[in-house]
């Protein structure tokens, strides 16, 4: 078979997939690229599918679970994630690693820290603590759900840092985040803000409901003792 050259070098011989692909792979957004090439948002899903096909069969390699999580649904990966065992959790977890350095694809890599956040697996926050200062919103409020959903002390920083961004919605997920692994300070952090007239209700709202788990929290980390 012969080897498929995917390089904008000898554009003019290539196809509608491996154009899709390309764009793809320079981290444009399935949005994006549709508009680029003037085609709708399945058509753009269907080429990839097919481009990436090609290039694993051009590269002789096998499919992964990973692959396919990429293409699915919400939904179908959700149910996929929850039916699978601690072995296979393992073998995904070891496959997020290894990629997730080289995600550049906006779309790719929003679905991989929601992907961190259902597995469970701790191991893998220090790949998306760097996404603090990443410049798209959703990659950050994402970023702070999966923290959230780990419940692990060592993400309390980043947290609390993202207390401080420029998007609401972000710091709302923030404020939920903290509500699971927040400490006194954080607790005094989010009463300040409530003291801000400028901050959003939504993000106050979230602020009460967090504080109270936290005391909560504490009191009976001090009744244990």
């Amino acid at each position: 078979m012969e080897k498929i050259k995917f390089s904008w070098s000898n554009i003019q011989d290539l196809d509608d997939d491996t154009i899709t692909y390309l764009l793809y792979k320079e981290g444009k957004s399935l949005e994006l690229i549709g508009r680029i090439r003037n085609i709708g948002l399945n058509e753009v899903k269907k080429q990839l599918v097919n481009a990436k096909a090609r290039f694993r069969s051009n590269k002789r390699e096998e499919k992964k679970l990973l692959d396919y999580l990429l293409e699915m649904s919400k939904d179908e990966r959700q149910k996929i994630i929850l039916n699978l065992s601690k072995e296979e959790k393992k073998s995904l977890a070891k496959d997020i690693y290894m990629a997730y350095p080289n995600i550049k694809n906006y779309d790719d890599k929003l679905t991989l820290i929601w992907i961190i956040g259902e597995l469970g697996i701790k191991k893998l926050l220090p790949l998306i603590y760097g996404e603090i200062n990443h410049p798209f919103v959703n990659i950050r409020r994402v970023t702070c759900s999966a923290m959230g959903k780990l419940k692990h002390e060592k993400s309390r920083p980043y947290l609390m840092k993202f207390l401080r961004d420029s998007n609401p919605q972000v710091r709302q997920y923030a404020v939920k985040g903290l509500a699971h692994i927040g400490d006194g300070r954080s607790k005094e952090v989010l009463n300040e803000i409530l003291k801000n007239a400028k901050e959003k209700n939504y993000v106050k709202r979230a602020i009460l409901e967090s504080v109270q788990q936290i005391d909560q929290r504490i009191r009976k980390e001090r009744i244990s003792e």
